[in-house]
């Protein structure tokens, strides 16, 4: 039970890293899109704006979650299992 909990509060730690992720690469894409607004008005990173952000997000999202799962699984067996030995 302490091992699953561990695991997956590393996992809604990469989840919650992924999501500041997100909110950064958002805002600087953003600030270079509006930047320059003639050049970027008729191109396709507008156009296709809200598929970019979804499927970015959600790539992200499960990135983090996984990454977090594998750090909680590595970081258990670092701490809980070589640990005890010493």
């Amino acid at each position: 039970m302490k091992r699953a909990f561990y695991i997956v509060s590393f996992a809604f730690l990469g989840l919650l890293l992924a999501t500041i992720l997100h909110g950064v690469i958002e805002m600087a894409y953003l600030a270079f899109i509006f930047g320059n607004p003639e050049q970027f008005a008729e191109s396709i990173w507008w156009a296709e704006w809200p598929t970019i952000h979804h499927v970015g997000g959600v790539a992200l999202w499960l990135a983090g979650a996984a990454l977090g799962a594998y750090g909680g699984v590595k970081y258990w067996r670092i701490i809980y299992v070589e640990g005890k030995r010493k």
